[in-house]
């Protein structure tokens, strides 16, 4: 019994640091949140040079919900119709200033500015820029963006 005792304290106690141990484990380190989010932000811009929604649906959680630079609410399916169906062509596209906030080991938002550069559907040359706000979390090993809100910046003079 007296052998038993320590035995049963020892294991007790495993058991119930396991859970913590695991939890440390499990939660990522902010910084490569960072550097994760902002690559798929970076990704994004880039599959709109090519409308390629298969990309974007990649990030995009299914119940996304957003609004776009002409204040629309947009879900999932109506932003990948937007990108299939947009008249302008862009020559590039970049993001600028970004900055993310991780407020847990499962949510972040990333904040910043896109300018793009193209011709419209009448051949003009255009650039605009735009200042969003992404809301993302992982679900099940994989970052979606579950909210977006977008506004056009206006033209420098």
């Amino acid at each position: 019994m007296k052998l038993f005792t320590p035995l049963l304290v020892i294991t007790l106690l495993a058991l119930a640091a396991a859970p913590c141990a695991h939890a440390q484990e499990s939660s990522a380190d902010p910084s490569a949140i960072k550097a994760k989010l902002k690559e798929m932000e970076d990704a994004w811009v880039k599959a709109l040079i090519n409308k390629d929604q298969a990309i974007v649906a990649n990030f995009i959680a299914d119940d996304f919900a957003g609004f776009s630079s002409e204040g629309k609410h947009a879900s999932k399916s109506q932003l990948l119709d937007e990108i299939k169906n947009e008249p302008n062509t862009l020559t590039s596209s970049a993001n600028e200033n970004m900055d993310v906030h991780v407020y847990g080991p499962n949510l972040a938002t990333v904040t910043g500015t896109t300018t793009e550069k193209g011709k419209d559907k009448d051949g003009k040359q255009f650039t605009r820029s735009y200042v969003w706000v992404d809301t993302w979390m992982e679900h099940n090993g994989k970052w979606e963006c579950i909210a977006e809100g977008v506004m056009q910046m206006p033209k420098k003079k």
